[in-house]
């Protein structure tokens, strides 16, 4: 018989790999494959509309779109949907606080201008890893994948995730492995948590939304 990994395993190996990722990065012995990876990355240039669309999805691609799909997910969805919304909403309030803390413990600089990229919006001056932004989206990515019944959707949000990902090398604000060590706690943080809420919390969140219920109604929207 077949095993199959649960999502809980799943999860608790990519916390490994950010630990593993994060090891590397500040042993300083992929430093230099680093900044060229950056550097190719960096140095394609998509012309004027290709990096306007980047631009536009470093700036509105994490808070813009994962926060309306929570919005719309508390508002519209019926019971099931609401409760995810609101798992996924934990989630990222969850990410924001690990990628803020990570930070501080771990404060790379940003690759500008210790590598000579073309920074294609204005630079950062917070640490570099992990990427917020990667944090962000592959949190709603991973979970996503995971809890919607609507696999399409899942995969264009998916998709999404990726281009706002591929957007922070391009426009020069992060390294790969920014990005590398954002993935990866995002999709541990994803599965893990959204196993322990599941398994814990679930009464609590039952609660939340029957509230948000007698406030606002239900819709009709289904994930």
């Amino acid at each position: 018989m077949r095993y199959r990994i649960t999502e809980m395993e799943a999860g608790l190996c990519s916390l490994g790999l950010f630990a593993i990722v994060t090891v590397l990065v500040f042993s300083g012995r992929l430093q230099t494959a680093d900044a060229e990876a950056a550097l190719l990355v960096n140095g394609y240039d998509l012309g004027s509309l290709g990096t306007i669309l980047m631009q536009l999805f470093t700036n509105y691609g994490r808070e813009l779109v994962w926060g309306l799909l929570v919005l719309v997910m508390l508002l519209f969805g019926n019971r099931n949907t609401k409760i995810i919304g609101l798992e996924l909403g934990v989630l990222f309030l969850l990410g924001i606080l690990v990628g803020d803390i990570s930070k501080i413990l771990l404060p790379r600089p940003r690759p500008f201008p210790t590598v000579p990229l073309t920074l294609r919006i204005p630079n950062e001056t917070d640490p570099s890893y992990p990427s917020g932004h990667a944090l962000i989206v592959t949190i709603g990515a991973a979970f996503c994948l995971a809890r919607f019944h609507r696999k399409i959707v899942a995969g264009v949000l998916m998709i999404e995730a990726g281009i706002v990902c591929y957007s922070r090398v391009y426009l020069g604000v992060h390294y790969p492995l920014d990005i590398a060590g954002g993935v990866a706690l995002g999709i541990g943080i994803a599965l893990v948590g959204e196993s322990l809420l599941r398994k814990y919390a679930m009464p609590q969140l039952t609660r939340t939304v029957a509230s948000i219920e007698r406030v606002l109604g239900k819709g009709p929207v289904n994930s």
